[in-house]
């Protein structure tokens, strides 16, 4: 479920000691009932602008994770999740854990999130079930990216500016087979531009599996079949090219056309063969076969050049 925007911290220790230094924040309790509330987006979730004092433009995030869905919808995802798809617990509370322990861990590598208020206590809310977290009128890479006002020699310096890091966070999660570091709903709606850096949002689910370097080519191929979606052939064309030039380990780049297609497990890869063969969803140009393909096409010219 797409998360609100949100206020970044320093990152990683940087913003850990900054707290330290001004002391622990002094608890705070709001009454829902006394809540102006802006709703934002979130279906399922509630997710509501509020008044908050020292916040950005005197406002803060508050999401809650019991939203307008019934148990019996939220217990049907969770085995889904479980069983079938390899991925966390649905249920409100487990999404709030899975949440709150994400942000933690990105942030300990030097990764922007939202800034959490758990001081911020409000009556009339579940414990364990809603966060307070920073406001942040920041640009979406969806947004930003299609902004003709924004001349194309800027944006797409600011995807070779990213490429990097993307690729930085790939790579701890391989070496730590950390699954938590690899973005479920990875997309460019849930990566913002602000303050000069990169923030990034929306970690209520993860992945399960500690094929780690599947999940990294699985991410890959998400995030650049929502390029194509949102930005069109001929930038999606261009971003790629530069995604190949820039990403720095072209060896784990090639995780995403062996996502698609040369899995380790041969069932898997059976079922994906028969997958892009009998649906025909998959032959369309923004699938994740066609996009494995363009991918694999680069990475072998650049093979061939550097040879």
């Amino acid at each position: 479920m797409s998360s609100p925007p949100a206020h970044p911290r320093a990152g990683g220790s940087a913003g850990t000691a900054a707290a330290a230094a001004r002391g622990a924040p002094q608890p705070v309790t709001l009454r829902l009932d006394d809540l102006q509330r802006q709703p934002l987006a979130g279906e399922g979730n509630y997710v509501w602008r509020i008044p908050f004092a020292g916040g950005h433009d005197g406002s803060a995030v508050l999401k809650v994770y019991f939203g307008s869905r019934s148990p019996l919808l939220y217990w049907k995802k969770t085995v889904g999740n479980l069983l079938l798809t390899g991925r966390s617990s649905h249920l409100p509370r487990a999404r709030f854990r899975q949440e709150v322990d994400c942000i933690r861990l990105w942030e300990s590598h030097g990764f922007r999130c939202f800034g959490m208020h758990p001081e911020v206590r409000v009556q009339g809310l579940p414990e364990g079930g809603y966060m307070l977290y920073d406001w942040c009128p920041g640009r979406h890479f969806r947004e930003y990216f299609r902004d003709e006002a924004v001349p194309i020699e800027e944006r797409l310096a600011t995807w070779r500016r990213w490429v990097p890091e993307w690729h930085r966070r790939h790579a701890i999660a391989v070496r730590e087979r950390e699954p938590r570091l690899i973005h479920e709903n990875g997309d460019v709606k849930h990566v913002m531009l602000w303050e000069g850096g990169f923030l990034y949002f929306d970690f209520e689910i993860c992945f399960t599996s500690r094929d780690v370097r599947d999940l990294v080519g699985r991410e890959i191929l998400a995030y650049m079949r929502s390029v194509g979606k949102f930005f069109g052939e001929a930038l999606y064309e261009r971003m790629t090219d530069e995604l190949v030039a820039h990403y720095p380990d072209k060896t784990l780049l090639l995780a995403a056309w062996e996502h698609a297609y040369r899995n380790p497990n041969p069932v898997i890869r059976v079922g994906r063969r028969l997958d892009r063969t009998l649906k025909p969803r998959h032959q369309r140009r923004w699938s994740k076969y066609q996009v494995a393909l363009d991918l694999k096409r680069r990475l072998d010219a650049l093979s061939l050049t550097t040879a």
